[in-house]
């Protein structure tokens, strides 16, 4: 129900950030406790955020930056199509070392999609318009196209 493992439940309870009761060598844990569970972030919480860098050696990055709409009613859709191709681990842009995709929080109606590039790895164009195509052509039915605005940005400093 957590989604986490049965050692991960015993380290929460001894941490006491699990509310429970032990009955013999079984533990039991009160259904609203489950159900308002929020894991932490993963790995160690930084003391303090990452310093910006610049690019050396000439090496930049190079981002597209699409913002397009999603089709009145597919909200739904177009976020369970979203988790299916992370599962799939479909479209992933040759060469690319980030990519988000971001719901507007003031429009839901609205997802941004970031691909990232070092320059080193940045595909030719026609290979990036083919993958770009397919990735279209998988989610013309749940994002508007005809509104999509697509950008070219050129990284400057880092973190």
């Amino acid at each position: 129900m957590l989604g986490i493992s049965n050692y991960r439940v015993h380290e929460l309870i001894r941490a006491n950030r699990l509310p429970h009761q032990r009955v013999g060598r079984m533990y039991f844990i009160p259904i609203e406790a489950v159900e308002h569970y929020k894991s932490g972030p993963s790995g160690r919480a930084r003391k303090q955020p990452p310093r910006w860098r610049v690019y050396r050696s000439g090496i930049s990055a190079s981002g597209t930056d699409i913002e397009v709409q999603v089709r009145s009613g597919q909200e739904k859709n177009a976020l369970e199509r979203f988790k299916a191709i992370y599962k799939a681990q479909r479209h992933t842009f040759t060469g690319t070392f980030a990519r988000f995709v971001f719901e507007d929080e003031t429009s839901p109606m609205i997802v941004s999609i970031w691909l990232v590039w070092k320059d080193t790895e940045l595909p030719d164009e026609a290979t990036r318009q083919q993958e770009l195509a397919a990735f279209q052509a998988e989610f013309a039915d749940v994002l508007d196209w005809d509104t999509a605005v697509i950008r070219q940005k050129r990284g400057i400093i880092y973190t």
